[in-house]
């Protein structure tokens, strides 16, 4: 015997659903399930997350958690980096929401300045980016994905693709050798510019991800696992739940219960 689904879209799920509801999204082909507070999604490719207990607040001063090598962006021809930010309206910038090498120089930052950068170290002296002109210190969570293929960058916000111009030289086919050394969340170990804010779930993936795998963490909490290599959920550690690279806390971050971004 089988039985049959209901459907829906990303954007048309239940307004009013019930605990233990089950769809099927026809854009997203997951299926959902509503668990009295908050959906789930799961398909083929990836899980799906559950309930998100803490996000890691940041003082802005000398919080960070400093990682170590992430060596799947030395000499890399794609990665990915997502994560949700609530960076403060009254934070310093430059705020580092990641960053190796202590520098853009050489290595992959991703930061919030007078706007959004996302940067490719090409070597030494010189670096490739994309700018998004928008100013995401708005006391309001966000969830920003950088992705990085194919000798081109983009930046989603809240999945939604962003309008960027090229800064720098042309973006390189490859990063440096040496661009996944002195890899930190929260800060840049030369020159401060530390995140002032909440972060939450951030990921490091080996792969470009398509529009349609922004849209399904940032809808579902979906991750393609085959290409999820570094997961820090923050809850309550700074563990990384997919690899070993486990985090180290300087400075005297916490995690706060109260405020996530799902």
């Amino acid at each position: 015997m089988t039985s049959t689904l209901e459907t829906c879209t990303s954007s048309t799920r239940p307004a009013a659903p019930a605990a233990g509801d089950t769809l099927f999204e026809t854009d997203t082909k997951n299926i959902i399930t509503y668990d009295g507070s908050a959906w789930s999604g799961y398909n083929n490719d990836g899980f799906a997350l559950g309930a998100n207990g803490y996000s890691l607040d940041l003082d802005g001063t000398d919080d960070r958690v400093e990682l170590g090598t992430v060596s799947i962006l030395n000499s890399a021809s794609q990665f990915s980096i997502t994560c949700w930010i609530k960076l403060s309206s009254s934070a310093s910038v430059p705020a580092k929401i990641f960053e190796t090498d202590g520098a853009i120089y050489g290595g992959v930052s991703i930061y919030q300045s007078t706007q959004f950068d996302f940067i490719v170290g090409v070597s030494p002296t010189a670096y490739s980016g994309q700018r998004l002109v928008r100013d995401l210190g708005d006391d309001t969570w966000h969830h920003v994905a950088c992705t990085y293929g194919s000798s081109t960058a983009k930046i989603y916000i809240d999945s939604v693709l962003a309008s960027t111009t090229l800064v720098g030289v042309a973006m390189p086919s490859s990063t440096t050798s040496t661009a996944g050394t002195s890899a930190h969340i929260g800060s840049n170990i030369t020159d401060g510019h530390n995140f002032q804010g909440k972060l939450d779930d951030l990921a490091i993936f080996n792969a470009a991800l398509t529009a349609a795998e922004v849209s399904n963490i940032y809808t579902s909490r979906i991750y393609n696992s085959a290409k999820l290599e570094h997961f820090y959920k923050f809850e309550n550690d700074y563990t990384d739940s997919e690899g070993s690279l486990n985090g180290t806390l300087q400075g005297n971050p916490i995690f706060d219960s109260s405020d996530k971004p799902y």
